[in-house]
């Protein structure tokens, strides 16, 4: 049981590790923290339209917005925190473009995407970590078909495509970086329409793609991704083996994926819906209805024992209970996770150890201290647990939760070392 002494209640209303955003909607806005400025988004000087802005001084960064648009919709800070990328249809009312702005000039934006065709978009983008170049996805040469474009922030609006060119109808649905900054990891129904594959290809070798994924067929796809922090291993997932069923699959990024899941086999109406690689590299931690009462329960499993490694993280549920959502610490030593694990509809957070504890090899050793723990005081409905995240350091959670009075969501932090 969480030590009471160590409970403490941070904040209401926001859960954030920079502060608690404000917005002229007064509904809260996103925001990011920049070496000593925090940068929000806000419609604070127009209702309805949306511009960064400095929390320090409150000076407007992003640049002037064209009579008519709706601002910004999206932005991140550079690596350096030295600028901010962000979308909006700041030349052309209606029409999304990038942007980039220094933090020592506001107000002087600069278009990063190349010349768009009539109809066309950007509507998302990632920026490389060695903060050399941002790469977006947009209908940029032909308004009906959605691709990805890299950019050189040395060479704005000299982008260049990266995927292979695709036919009338087929689109880059999403797409993620590598770490190394090397290559992007993107999912599109490029060799078969309506049937989305999942692919690499190298910024050095634009127009070249490897397929990661074992060849699928109608109407089989890959839904999802993530890459592994070393930059050497894709996880997807995947209706590969059985329509409808989705399992995780390991791939080289360099290819081809594998036919066999990380998962034992699953059967109609079982499903992986989340998961995520491991910092160390090593293993996956993923949400699945495998159980034999058909519960979302959280796994572990080494990519060097595929289906064998499987271990279960959660405690017993509840019948009617599940897990609801996971996060793995930053330093990889443990996995705090949601569920209504000890009553169905008070959703309560626990952290598991996925790392060695004084020698035991957590989290495969039958040990007691191998057990999740419960990080909030024990609570009964209405209480819950509406969100949460674990510090930078790894050393505690925080999360929001109305547990003190029942009509109010506060914020709280309890460390690790408590329980």
């Amino acid at each position: 049981m969480t030590n009471k002494y160590c409970l403490v209640l941070i904040a209401t209303a926001c859960l954030s590790l920079t502060g608690c955003p404000g917005g002229g909607d007064g509904t809260g806005t996103p925001m990011e923290a920049s070496s000593g400025a925090v940068v929000y988004l806000a419609d604070q000087n127009t209702d309805g339209v949306f511009e960064l802005f400095l929390a320090s001084s409150g000076v407007k960064l992003s640049g002037p917005i064209v009579a008519g648009g709706s601002g910004v919709s999206s932005f991140a800070l550079t690596p350096d925190k030295s600028a901010v990328v962000y979308i909006a249809d700041q030349t052309t009312a209606g029409v999304s473009e990038l942007y980039q702005v220094s933090i020592a000039t506001p107000g002087v934006s600069v278009k990063l995407n190349g010349a768009l065709v009539l109809g066309g978009d950007v509507t998302s983008f990632a920026i490389t970590s060695d903060g050399t170049s941002v790469v977006y996805r947009a209908n940029q040469r032909n308004a009906g078909i959605f691709e990805v474009f890299r950019v050189l922030f040395a060479t704005p609006q000299s982008s260049t495509l990266l995927n292979p060119a695709l036919p009338a109808g087929r689109n880059v649905t999403q797409f993620a970086l590598t770490p190394d900054s090397t290559k992007v990891v993107y999912i599109a129904d490029q060799d078969t329409d309506n049937v989305n594959e999942l692919y690499q290809v190298a910024f050095l070798n634009p127009l070249n793609s490897t397929k990661l994924n074992v060849p699928l067929a109608v109407p089989k796809n890959v839904t999802n991704f993530v890459i592994s922090p070393n930059s050497a291993t894709v996880v997807y997932l995947a209706d590969q083996n059985i329509n409808g069923v989705f399992e995780i699959f390991p791939a080289p990024i360099t290819g081809p994926g594998s036919a066999t899941s990380l998962n034992p086999p699953l059967i109609a109406g079982q499903t992986v819906t989340a998961f995520a690689i491991t910092p160390d590299n090593s293993a996956v931690v993923y949400r699945a209805n495998n159980t034999p009462t058909a519960q979302f329960g959280l796994f572990w499993v080494t990519f060097a024992q595929p289906q064998t490694s499987v271990v279960t993280l959660n405690g017993a549920l509840t019948a009617g209970g599940n897990v609801s959502s996971f996060t793995i610490a930053p330093n990889g030593s443990a996995v705090v996770y949601s569920a209504d694990q000890n009553i169905v509809g008070v959703v309560e957070i626990f952290r598991v150890p996925i790392t060695p504890v004084g020698g035991v090899l957590c989290p495969a050793a039958l040990s007691p201290a191998c057990v999740a723990q419960k990080i909030n005081p024990n609570f009964s409905a209405p209480q819950t647990v509406s969100a949460f995240v674990i510090t930078p350091d790894s050393s505690a959670a925080v999360y929001l939760a109305n547990q003190t009075v029942p009509t109010v969501t506060q914020l709280y932090r309890v460390p690790f070392s408590c329980l």
